[in-house]
C-alpha cells in the first residue's frame, strides 16, 4: 500500500498516479530525438545519448545518502534533478526505457575483474536481443563504461577510441569482457547466464553503497563517456582521455575546484549544502 500526502483543496477525483517512468522525459534528459523503435540502430543511438548526458557518480554515497532502487527515486534523481548515477541506477533506468520500448532484455549481474580475480556480483548490466542477436548493453561501468552496446560474440571491436574484447570465459561458464590497456588485455568483468531479480539488486547495491571495503565508499567516482572522449575523475585526480590517447591530466586542489570541474566537465551542479566525505589532497 502507498499513501499520499494530499495539500488541502487538491483535487483528487480521477486523478491519474504518476508514472514510475516517464519515456518522454528520459528522451528529453538524454537529448535523443531520433526514431523510437526496437531496433540495433536505436538502441545504438539510446546507449550513446543516455552514456553522454548521463554521467556516473556515487556522490551521494560521499554524502551518506542512501542509494534508492525505486524506479520513482531513479526517475527523479537522474531525469528529474540532472543528477547522475552508478550502475545500479544507470542501468536500471536504461532498462526500464528499453522494456518501454518493447526491446527484448535481460538483466545480469557481473564479477568486477578491474584485471584480477572474479569479485561478487556487484555490477549490473543488459543483455538486449534484435532479430536473434544480442548485445551487451552497459551505460554504468564508470571510466572503463562502454559508449556503444557491443554485440555477444567472441571477437575484437573498436569503440570510442578503445579496442574491447569479448570472449568465452576460461574461469566459469560465461562471458569476459576485456579492454585493451598498455600492451595487453585488462579484464574488467565477468558475466553467465543466471537470471537477476529485483532482491539481487538490493543485496549487491546495499554492499557496494555501504561496505567498509567497498570502492565507492572510500573514493570521489565521477565519468562521462562520448564516443570520442572519456572524462574521468577519481577523488582530486581528473582525466580526459581524447580518441584513446590522454589529452589532460589535472590535480583538483580543493572542493570549489571539485565543484567547478562536476559542472563543466560532468554536467553535475550538487547543491551548495551538499557536503561530501573528505578526501585526501582536496583541501576544504
Amino acid at each position: 500500500m502507498r499513501l499520499h500526502t494530499v495539500p488541502p483543496g487538491s483535487v483528487t477525483m480521477n486523478q491519474p498516479p504518476v508514472p514510475a517512468f516517464d519515456l518522454s522525459a528520459y528522451l528529453a534528459r538524454i537529448g535523443y530525438t531520433g526514431p523510437v523503435q526496437a531496433t540495433l540502430a536505436c538502441l545504438r543511438a539510446l546507449h550513446i545519448a543516455h552514456a553522454g548526458a548521463i554521467p556516473f557518480e556515487n556522490l551521494d554515497i560521499q554524502r551518506g545518502l542512501p542509494i534508492r532502487l525505486e524506479p520513482e527515486a531513479i526517475m527523479a534523481k537522474l531525469v528529474g534533478s540532472q543528477r547522475g548515477g552508478y550502475c545500479f541506477e544507470q542501468n536500471s533506468l536504461f532498462h526500464m526505457a528499453l522494456t518501454r520500448i518493447g526491446f527484448d532484455l535481460v538483466r545480469r549481474l557481473a564479477r568486477v575483474r578491474m584485471g584480477g580475480d572474479p569479485g561478487g556480483r556487484s555490477h549490473l548490466m543488459l543483455l538486449v536481443t534484435i532479430e536473434g542477436d544480442t548485445h551487451l548493453a552497459d551505460v554504468g561501468f564508470g571510466g572503463s563504461c562502454l559508449a556503444e552496446p557491443l554485440p555477444l560474440r567472441k571477437g575484437e571491436y573498436d569503440s570510442a577510441g578503445d579496442r574491447w574484447r569479448l570472449r568465452p570465459s576460461d574461469w566459469s561458464p560465461g562471458w569476459e569482457l576485456e579492454v585493451w590497456r598498455d600492451g595487453d588485455w585488462f579484464g574488467l568483468y565477468w558475466f553467465g547466464d543466471e537470471p537477476v531479480v529485483d532482491h539481487d539488486l538490493i543485496f549487491g547495491n546495499h554492499y557496494t553503497s555501504t561496505h567498509p571495503q567497498s570502492r565507492f565508499i572510500q573514493n570521489r567516482l565521477v565519468a562521462r563517456i562520448t564516443l570520442s572522449e572519456r572524462h574521468s575523475l577519481l577523488n582530486g585526480q581528473y582525466r580526459r582521455r581524447l580518441n584513446g590517447t590522454l589529452a589532460e591530466e589535472l590535480e583538483i586542489p580543493d572542493e570549489a575546484s571539485f565543484r567547478h570541474i562536476l559542472r563543466e566537465r560532468f554536467l553535475i551542479d550538487l547543491p551548495a549544502d551538499a557536503g561530501l566525505r573528505p578526501v585526501d589532497g582536496i583541501a576544504p
